[in-house]
């Protein structure tokens, strides 16, 4: 899903790694695409992606089906573009479903994403 963001794109991202973080999520990597593309010579306006989760819950849904792992940890990417900022990212039934897997802990993983993301966006 894409959507607007009501921020401005540094308040976006740091908005989204603190929630990621007080609701009990890891951030496992951020990837500045805008700087790399700098170190190459290159001009990107901000472009970042934030890969995150929580282990116990991925393993859970590994262990059902292993090829999951292509798509874990989740990730949210965020970039500006004529001076709109927006979110992409994938819910986790989303991805489950994918798989055919069916869990509760994929209800408690979109509960976490929601809560990432409550109240950034305009839909």
């Amino acid at each position: 899903m894409i959507s607007k963001c009501k921020m401005d794109f540094d308040e976006c991202v740091e908005t989204i790694k603190s929630r990621i973080l007080s609701n009990g999520g890891l951030i496992f990597a951020e990837i500045d695409h805008s700087k790399n593309a700098k170190d190459v010579g290159l001009s990107l306006d901000s472009d970042k992606v934030i890969i995150f989760g929580n282990p116990r819950a991925g393993t859970i849904l590994m262990q059902i089906n292993r090829k999951i792992s292509y798509d874990l940890p989740l990730r949210i990417a965020i970039w500006k573009e004529n001076n709109e900022v927006y979110i992409e990212y994938k819910m986790p039934s989303e991805i489950a479903k994918e798989y055919g897997i069916v869990h509760e802990i994929v209800k408690k993983m979109d509960e976490f994403v929601s809560n990432i993301l409550k109240g950034l966006t305009r839909e």
